[in-house]
């Protein structure tokens, strides 16, 4: 059976670079000066990836220029660290290492990386293509169907959660369906998405339980206590921006299709002469 992998570039690349970045005990530099951190274990963690298919995969990035979530909220993802220098940097280098591996990345102007997921995820499934989300994103988990699992990235690659219809519902007592709406109304910190007052995630579920979305919630405010009934009220503009937020967008025009995705290459010599020049010692393999 077919297996699509796709892996969220900037979460992997972004905790790659934070996990060694303040250490004592691992180096940083090579000999040459530079700063190799993020690629070294962002291909340690990659190749843990790749041991999981022999068959599709693909790395989304996101692209530089503001989306259309910024030009309908301004403050969208404000408030977020500036990417440091060093990771800047390196990121060129963790692009390069994944086309000599014959592994497929893209980005593409005016979307992020999710949208790309997002519209392979739903190419695939439609396709009855299993498929595999990497990333510590839980937005993704809006896509999670009878073929897109949903993996959470906690620390490394040591812990991860995977996600499926069951586990979802194990969890959260939510549908994928439902996971939009409940961040609408929870907020989510991490793009400065605010949710409603005092409506935290066991509200938000409660609610989801008994009326099944947003415009059912909105259709029986009398039935709720009053303060949650202002609440919800005063909201309701911000709340219905959110959800177009926190979707992701399935329709992206990709310039690409699923074929391309396919691993080719194997170890290769100009993919050795990279790993010397850079001086990681470790002989990585992708496909044999």
């Amino acid at each position: 059976m077919q297996h699509l992998i796709l892996v969220d570039g900037n979460s992997l690349m972004f905790r790659a670079y934070y996990a060694t970045a303040y250490s004592q005990q691992t180096p940083t530099l090579n000999s040459q000066g530079k700063n190799v951190n993020a690629l070294m274990v962002f291909i340690n963690m990659f190749e843990k990836i790749l041991e999981k298919t022999h068959h599709h995969i693909c790395v989304a990035f996101d692209s530089p220029d503001k989306t259309q979530r910024h030009g309908i909220y301004g403050d969208y993802k404000k408030g977020r660290p500036i990417t440091p220098q060093d990771l800047i940097d390196q990121i060129d280098l963790i692009k390069e290492y994944l086309t000599l591996s014959g592994v497929k990345h893209h980005a593409q102007p005016t979307y992020e990386a999710d949208d790309i997921i997002a519209t392979l995820a739903k190419q695939a499934s439609d396709k009855n293509i299993a498929t595999t989300i990497y990333s510590s994103d839980k937005d993704f988990l809006q896509l999670i169907d009878e073929n897109i699992t949903v993996i959470l990235i906690k620390q490394g690659l040591k812990k991860v959660v995977s996600y499926d219809i069951p586990k979802l519902w194990e969890e959260y007592q939510l549908k994928p369906a439902q996971i939009v709406d409940f961040k609408s109304l929870v907020g989510d910190s991490s793009d400065n998405i605010k949710g409603v007052p005092s409506v935290g995630p066991k509200m938000a579920i409660k609610l989801l339980n008994q009326f099944g979305n947003l415009e059912n919630i909105y259709l029986n405010l009398e039935q709720l206590a009053p303060k949650l009934k202002d609440n919800l009220k005063n909201f309701q503009e911000k709340v219905f921006l959110n959800r177009f937020l926190i979707t992701v967008n399935t329709l992206v025009p990709l310039t690409f299709d699923l074929k391309e995705t396919e691993l080719t290459t194997s170890k290769n010599a100009l993919l050795i002469a990279f790993l010397q020049k850079h001086e990681l010692k470790k002989t990585y393999v992708t496909k044999n």
